[in-house]
């Protein structure tokens, strides 16, 4: 998923439809996740004075986390809707064109790392899971401090 500038402006006028699987493999670092499918990504370009390039992305894929409570292996879904402007001056909103190519992987891994939740529970787990509020509500009795337990101002 990396173009010229050039490229994109003749693609532009014949075919500015992009559908592609990337697979990212199993080599990355990042905390908790076990593995990411192939990434479907479909979508379109724009280009706006041979300078401007803005790419409307849909990013389909399912990532494998561990459940917070078991630590089995739960499947989490991502459909994303990611809109990316590329640009030769650089603006808030853009990101800044490098030379004469546009590269979208890091732009895609970045936007599939940030819908990671925090974390993931199975649902064998939210249904065996059932907290015990008699423990919560026990009064820890202490002797040394009773008789604070009835003190006033």
């Amino acid at each position: 998923m990396k173009w010229t500038m050039q490229e994109l402006v003749k693609q532009y006028h014949m075919n500015n439809e992009i559908d592609e699987i990337i697979d990212f493999g199993d080599d990355f670092e990042v905390a908790d996740l076990i593995s990411l499918s192939p990434v479907h990504v479909v979508g379109d370009f724009e280009v706006y004075d041979n300078k401007e390039f803005i790419f409307y992305l849909n990013l389909k894929c399912t990532m494998t986390l561990p459940c917070a409570r078991t630590l089995e292996e739960v499947e989490y879904p991502i459909d994303l809707d990611v809109e990316e402007v590329f640009s030769l001056e650089p603006t808030e909103e853009s990101n800044l064109i490098d030379g004469i190519t546009i590269d979208l992987l890091p732009i895609i891994w970045s936007n599939i790392i940030l819908e990671k939740p925090m974390r993931v529970v199975s649902k064998k787990a939210e249904e065996n899971f059932e907290l015990d509020n008699t423990e919560f509500e026990k009064e820890d009795t202490n002797e040394a401090f009773a008789l604070l337990k009835n003190y006033k101002k």
